[in-house]
C-alpha cells in the first residue's frame, strides 16, 4: 500500500524573492495594531538582514535535499488560496486539483515583475488525487475538485514558491491541496487536525507502493510578527502537542497568520514530533511588520 515517506513545512513570503535591503518596500498589509517588539532597530540592520535571507535560504536546502533522499513518488502539497482559484462564488474550505497537469507561478509583482514569466508546469498525481477525493468522503470529508484553474497563471503562490524552491528540477508528480485558510468562513484548526489526520489514513488505503512525501506552504505569523506565538506553535510540533494545536483560535488565525493551517494538518497527518529546522523572524519595518519564516521536517 502506498505511504508516507517524510513532511516538510516551509513559509513563501515575498522577502525571499527579493533582496533584503528593499524589504521595506513591501506593503504593509494589515489593520492590526502594531506591536513592536524592544530593540527591533537591530533586526532592521541591513547586516542583520542579509544574514537572515541567507538562513532562510539554508534552511530550503536543507529541505530540498531531505526531500530528494526519500525519493517520492509524488508530493501532496497543502497551500492556501488567496483568491487566486477560489474565489467569492464558491469557497469550499479544501478543494483536490485533479488535473493532469498544473501551472505554479511565484506570483512576485511588488517590484513591477509579471507573474506569468515566473510560471513553471508541473505534472499531477491524477489518480492519486482521485483517490485522495474518494478516501476522504469516505472519511467525513467533502473536498470539493477541480481539473481546470481559474488564474491564468496557474496554481496560487502558496505553491509556485515553495516547489521552486524545495524542488527546483521537478522531482516528481504533485498532488495539490488548496486550503481556503484566508477568507471566512475558514476552517479550525481542529478540523484541520482532523483533515489531517483523515488524509494520512487514506494514503494508507492507496493501491500500490507509492511513496508520497506532504509538503505544508506558508506561515509562519505575519503581516505583523508574533514571536510568542510562533513559539508555541513550533514547541507543538516538535513535541507532537495535537491538543495545543487544535485549540489555536480561529482569531488568531487570520491574515498571512492563518497559512499556520497548512502546518496543522501536515502535523496531523504526521502524529510524531518536527525537527524545526529554523525559525527566523524576517522584520521589514519599526513597527513590527514582516513574515517569520519557519521550516520544518517529519522524517
Amino acid at each position: 500500500m502506498a505511504h508516507i515517506v517524510g513532511a516538510l513545512a516551509a513559509s513563501h513570503a515575498p522577502q525571499l524573492l527579493m533582496r533584503p535591503g528593499r524589504w521595506s518596500e513591501l506593503p504593509t498589509r494589515t489593520k492590526q495594531r502594531f506591536h513592536p517588539k524592544p530593540g527591533i532597530a537591530a533586526e532592521l540592520a541591513e547586516e542583520a538582514k542579509r544574514g537572515k535571507h541567507e538562513r532562510c535560504h539554508r534552511a530550503f536546502a536543507a529541505l530540498g535535499a531531505a526531500l530528494a533522499a526519500w525519493r517520492p513518488d509524488a508530493v501532496i502539497i497543502i497551500g492556501d488560496d488567496q483568491h487566486e482559484n477560489i474565489l467569492d462564488d464558491n469557497m469550499p474550505p479544501f478543494v483536490i486539483y485533479a488535473g493532469a497537469e498544473a501551472d505554479a507561478t511565484m506570483h512576485f509583482n511588488y517590484l513591477g515583475e509579471a507573474s506569468r514569466d515566473q510560471m513553471t508546469r508541473y505534472p499531477v498525481a491524477a489518480p492519486m488525487a482521485a483517490g485522495l477525493l474518494e478516501g476522504l468522503m469516505e472519511e467525513g470529508f467533502d473536498p470539493a475538485w477541480s481539473t481546470k484553474l481559474r488564474d491564468p497563471t496557474g496554481l496560487g503562490h502558496a505553491f509556485g514558491r515553495v516547489l521552486k524552491f524545495v524542488m527546483p528540477e521537478q522531482l516528481c508528480p504533485i498532488v495539490p491541496v488548496m486550503v481556503n485558510t484566508y477568507y471566512p468562513p475558514a476552517p479550525s484548526a481542529r478540523r484541520c487536525l482532523e483533515f489531517g489526520r483523515a488524509l494520512e489514513r487514506v494514503i494508507g488505503g492507496l493501491a500500490g507502493d507509492a511513496r508520497i512525501a506532504l509538503l505544508a506552504s506558508g506561515g509562519l505569523s505575519h503581516t505583523v510578527i508574533d514571536e510568542p506565538l510562533d513559539a508555541a506553535v513550533l514547541a507543538a510540533l516538535e513535541t507532537n502537542d495535537m491538543d495545543y494545536l487544535g485549540a489555536i483560535p480561529s482569531s488568531v488565525l487570520i491574515e498571512g497568520t492563518s497559512e499556520i493551517r497548512n502546518w496543522i494538518i501536515v502535523a496531523g497527518a504526521m502524529n510524531r514530533g518536527a525537527r524545526i529546522v529554523d525559525y527566523v523572524p524576517c522584520y521589514r519595518t519599526a513597527e513590527g511588520v514582516g513574515c517569520a519564516m519557519g521550516f520544518a521536517l517529519w522524517n
